[in-house]
Order: structure tokens, then C-alpha cells, then sequence
């Protein structure tokens, strides 16, 4: 083991508890002025919105959300007063360019409270908010609005849901005093699509109040972007009676099996009243609308939920033309609650699908992707995964994202048309979140977890464990290129780090300014701390001063670290001095900085093993 390496999940235990301010935008700071983010809340703490859920009949989650703009639009969201829903957007200006993709930020939170005496989890409640950025939440005002009293009703409806699940934990505990378990409930999203006519958010509910099991469902979330109206089934559905009938057929020809043990979903949808039907919980992606049946809807709870997906080229005169309109590229999460199948021509589809075979001596899952009759099974395991169908450029590719050991993120990009994987490409990548925050409270702990939805193959932001000056994640926006590998957009990457270093010893360091570029040089004095804000990945790291004030400060053991008490992108100001030092690790350990070992510059320098 090198000098000074620590245990990685102790690391990143610590690098995700001080990152901090859930203060996320796509935009990449180290190669702007940095990003300004809108809240969707008049709060900090009210950031969103979040299906949490009844298990009524409709299996729709609470916080939906009228027409939050007062504008009086009709059920489609439009406010030309036409009914093919083609007329401006709130702002008045229309999609001049045609259908955009719209920048969405997910951050998912937790309140779990603790009993006092042994810290152990009581309850947990997990949902999830959405928001957009200045320029987005300008462009689509009621949009914005909605996300905005969203936010609020599910800010009031977590702070009432973790105080009535520990009440259930305490008077359960009271009867049963060796009761390990704890209640909880979640909702975790999966954005769909969020495009210049529709954000849509597939919304996973689990729960567990104690018993044999808990519950689960899935349902949508689903938005007229122009109006910010939550829409029903019936406002992008016509021609309802043939509607049904092609689910049927649908759910007769992927239930065959089971069907004798179902009630086919067509049938069920002929029963409803038109209120139960509008109501019925759906989501609608680049190429589809599907909906979603939970356990006991359709059958008992061993036989579990079902989906039917209705792709638009099978009958697009059903679907309002309003949403019909879509961007060329885009992404759909490859998820076991909505299985995939893409058009493969002649009106065929071919069923595309990832497989898990699971380890029971290492706790892990082998992959095995699955088009149509191939199979392609790489080598090598991981704990977690989450797949994406992307199109780009006319083409089909499966991105795959998986955690292996210490949490290293790895991407593989699977061909779809062509049916293969060149597994020599596999590299370090990973999606999710780029701002952390975790806050103790009197009742309960509260955490946030903020990152971009991967909707628009233009535009992806990517992570990857960077080795510089220390162990630590950077992340830089990207694009599907033309081999259907990420190609950078940024040249640099934007670095989240939980430690600052300290200066031993008085440095004269050279200064960039915003682009990089060299203006001058500048002593920083002995005792300084810097933090490192942006980097290429191999050979130079920018540098800015932080305050001791915001540090938790150990000087008392051998390894000295100086942790960020509140962690964003916010302590970078470009309009600051910028100090870049260059690194070099091609000696081996120990590594340098500008020409010397790092050590004899600088302390509190953290590697992971």
C-alpha cells in the first residue's frame, strides 16, 4: 500500500458527506462563469417535487399539480386556444427551432430519523424534486411555477411522512422490543423524457410498514411543458375505445403465459368510469407511451405489476400531434418496470433487455446483454447497474453503467444494430449525482443527492475517479460521437473534492486566469489552504484559497486532512486568482508537483487504495 492511502469506501464516505449545497447545473464551472441554478422553491430546503404515494386505486402518487400558471389552458397545455396542441410555449415564443431537449436537474433526497441511544434507523423517507436552471425556468415560466408549488406541498408532505413513520416504528417496537427492521418509504426517479413539449418521470414506490412485505408500484409524473399543467391520459390519448383494444392486444401478446391468471389490461380499462381512466398511471418516452398495473390490480400480488407499451408508429392517430414531435437524439432508462423493444424495420421489433446472473460467494452480478436472439455476456461483475437506451444519429446504442469495487464506475457501449461490444472500450465513467449534502438534524438527518437527468445525447455529464493531486471525482459534460463512444464538450473537468491541502512552505505558483491562460505569477504564503477546482486529468490541477473557517481542521493525528464543511461548485469564482500546478506521476511514487515531490509542498494530500 502507498504512503498515506486510506481505505476508498472510508474516502468516499467522506467525500460524499462534505459535498454539499445540492446546487447542480449542467453547465460546467471550470469552463464558465459558473452555474446559476433556479430553486424550485422560495427555500432551500423545498426543492421539489416528489410522487410520494397513496395506495389507492389509481396508484397515483400525491403532489400532483394543477394548472400552476392561472392561464386557463386547455387539458393539452396549449394556449392558442387550438386543440392540436401546436400553438407558443408560456413564454410566448414558441419552439422556433423546432422540439429542444430541457435541461432537468434530479435531486434525490432522504429524511431518516435515528433512536438516540444506538443511532440505529428508525424511519426513512426517500423522494425526489426536480428543477430547472435560470435560462430554462425564464424560457418556460409556468413550468417553473409548477415545479415551484410541487416542491413546496412535498417539502410539508416528507416532514409529516418521517414523523409518522417513526411514530409507527416506536409503537411497534413498543409490543415488540427485538424488532430489527425500520419503516420506510421511496419514491426514485427516472426521467423519461424532458423536451420542449413534455417532461415526463417514471416514479418507483416502494414502502415497508413491518409484516411479510412491503409495496411497490410504479406510475408517472408527467408535465405539459408550455402550461406546466400535469397531464392525464386522456389529454395525449384519443379515440379511447381503440385504444383499448390495441392494449389488449398488447398485453394478450406479452402475458400469454400468464394470461389465465390475469386479467387482461384492456379489459380493466374498459371498466373504468372516464375519470378512472384519465387517471390511470402511464409515462411517455421518445417513442412510446406505457402504462403501468400494480400488484393486486390485474392479479394477486405473486403474480406483481405489468406494463404495456404502445409505440407511436403503430398507431399514431391515437396520440395528441402535440407530443408526437420529439428530438432526433434522445435517451429512454432501460428499466425492469418498462421493458424495451426497438424497430428494427419491415414493422418488426426486436426486444432488447439486460440479464443478471448473481454471485452468491462475492455478492455480486455478472451482465448479459440481450438483442432479440443474441446474447453478449462480458467478462467481469458489478454490484449495481443502470442501462439507457441512446439514439444517436440514426443509430442504437446501449450504454450500461455499473459499480465494481470502491465504487470505481465503469461505462460499456453496446451496438445495437450491429448487435456487438468491444469490451477493450470499457472505461471510467459513471452517471448520477455531482453535488452532495448531509445535515444533521434535532429530529431527523436530511441528504441530497443532485445530478442532470441523461436525456439528451448532446449533452451528458459524465464522472470519472481522477488521480492528480489526490483521489478525487471530476465531472465534465460530454456527447454521443460518431462511433457512439462520449466525445468531450468540455476540455476540462470540473473537480468535487471533500479535502483542502495546505501549503508547507511559501510557493510562487503560476496564476490563469478564466480560459487558462497564463497571466502572471504570485507567492501564496506558508499555511494557505487550497482546494483543487478543475483539471485535464493528467497533468495539471487549478488551485483556489478557501478560508480555514470553512474546514473541519485535524492537526492531531499523523495524517493531517482538512475537510470542506459544505462542498459545491460554489466556492468557485472564476473572477478569483486561479493557481495551476503541474503534476507528474509518470516516476511512479512518489508523485511530483512542478518538478518536486508533492509532500515537501504540501499537506493533507489524500490518496485512496
Amino acid at each position: 500500500m502507498r504512503k498515506r492511502d486510506i481505505a476508498f469506501g472510508l474516502g468516499l464516505m467522506m467525500m460524499a458527506i462534505s459535498l454539499s449545497a445540492c446546487s447542480g447545473s449542467k453547465k460546467n464551472p471550470a469552463a464558465t462563469e459558473g452555474p446559476t441554478v433556479v430553486e424550485a422553491t422560495e427555500t432551500a430546503d423545498a426543492t421539489g417535487q416528489n410522487p410520494g404515494a397513496d395506495e389507492d386505486a389509481s396508484q397515483k402518487g400525491p403532489g400532483a399539480v394543477n394548472d400552476a400558471s392561472g392561464n386557463g389552458q386547455d387539458a393539452a397545455g396549449d394556449t392558442t386556444g387550438k386543440q392540436d396542441g401546436t400553438g407558443t410555449d408560456a413564454s410566448g415564443q414558441g419552439d422556433a427551432q423546432g422540439v429542444q431537449h430541457i435541461p432537468l436537474t434530479v435531486a434525490e433526497r432522504s429524511l431518516s430519523a435515528c433512536k438516540p441511544d444506538s443511532y440505529a434507523t428508525m424511519a426513512q423517507y426517500d423522494y425526489f424534486t426536480l428543477e430547472l436552471d435560470a435560462e430554462t425556468a425564464k424560457q418556460y415560466p409556468a413550468l417553473q411555477r409548477a415545479l415551484v408549488q410541487a416542491a413546496k406541498d412535498e417539502t410539508a408532505r416528507a416532514q409529516k411522512s418521517i414523523a409518522d413513520l417513526s411514530t409507527e416504528y416506536q409503537e411497534l417496537t413498543a409490543e415488540w422490543s427485538d424488532y430489527e427492521g425500520h419503516m420506510s418509504e421511496s419514491v426514485k426517479p427516472h426521467v423519461m423524457r424532458a423536451d420542449s413539449r413534455i417532461v415526463s418521470v417514471l416514479c418507483s414506490f416502494e414502502d415497508y410498514h413491518g409484516g411479510a412485505h412491503g409495496y411497490y408500484y410504479s406510475y408517472g409524473l408527467n408535465y405539459d411543458v408550455a402550461s406546466g399543467r400535469e397531464l392525464k391520459l386522456s389529454d395525449v390519448v384519443s379515440k379511447k375505445d381503440k385504444f383499448i383494444e390495441l392494449v389488449r392486444d398488447k398485453f394478450e401478446e406479452k402475458y400469454a403465459n400468464d394470461s389465465y391468471m390475469l386479467t387482461n389490461a384492456g379489459e380493466y380499462l374498459a371498466t373504468l368510469g372516464d375519470e378512472e381512466y384519465a387517471s390511470t398511471p402511464w409515462i411517455m418516452d421518445s417513442e412510446s407511451i406505457t402504462l403501468f398495473f400494480a400488484p393486486y390490480v390485474l392479479g394477486t400480488y405473486a403474480d406483481g405489476a405489468q406494463e404495456v407499451s404502445i409505440y407511436f408508429d403503430e398507431a399514431p392517430e391515437l396520440f395528441a400531434a402535440k407530443y408526437l414531435d420529439t428530438c432526433a437524439d434522445y435517451v429512454i432508462p432501460l428499466l425492469p418496470a418498462r421493458s424495451y423493444e426497438a424497430n428494427a424495420g419491415d414493422g418488426k421489433r426486436v426486444a432488447i433487455d439486460v440479464d443478471f446472473d448473481y454471485n452468491d460467494e462475492y455478492g455480486s452480478y455478472a451482465r448479459e446483454y440481450v438483442i432479440g436472439n443474441t446474447r453478449i455476456r462480458p467478462e467481469g461483475y458489478s454490484y449495481s447497474s443502470d442501462s439507457y437506451i441512446v439514439v444517436a444519429g440514426g443509430k442504437h446504442y446501449l450504454y450500461t453503467f455499473s459499480s465494481a469495487e470502491n465504487d470505481y464506475s465503469m461505462l460499456e457501449v453496446v451496438d445495437v444494430d450491429t448487435k456487438s461490444l468491444d469490451e477493450s472500450r470499457t472505461e471510467n465513467a459513471g452517471l448520477g449525482g455531482v453535488d452532495y449534502t448531509w445535515d444533521e438534524g434535532d429530529s431527523y438527518d436530511t441528504s441530497c443527492l443532485r445530478g442532470p437527468a441523461f436525456t439528451d445525447p448532446s449533452d451528458v455529464v459524465l464522472s470519472r475517479r481522477l488521480e492528480v493531486l489526490g483521489t478525487t471525482n471530476g465531472y465534465r459534460s460530454c456527447h454521443v460521437g460518431t462511433d457512439g463512444y462520449p466525445a468531450a464538450n468540455d476540455e476540462l473537468y470540473t473537480i468535487l473534492t471533500s479535502f483542502a491541502i495546505r501549503a508547507k512552505k511559501d510557493l510562487k505558483l503560476d496564476v490563469v486566469d478564466a480560459s487558462g491562460k497564463k497571466t502572471g505569477t504570485k507567492t501564496v504564503p506558508a499555511g494557505t489552504y487550497l482546494f483543487d477546482m478543475r483539471t485535464d486529468g493528467e497533468t495539471f490541477v487549478d488551485l483556489q484559497t478557501i478560508d480555514a473557517s470553512a474546514l473541519g481542521i485535524n492537526d492531531e493525528s499523523e495524517w493531517k486532512y482538512f475537510q470542506i464543511a459544505n462542498r459545491s461548485t460554489d466556492h468557485i469564482n472564476l473572477t478569483k486568482p486561479i493557481y495551476r500546478v503541474h503534476v507528474d506521476h509518470s516516476d511512479g511514487w512518489p508523485y511530483h508537483v512542478n518538478g518536486v515531490e508533492e509532500d515537501s509542498l504540501f499537506e493533507g494530500i489524500m490518496y485512496a487504495g
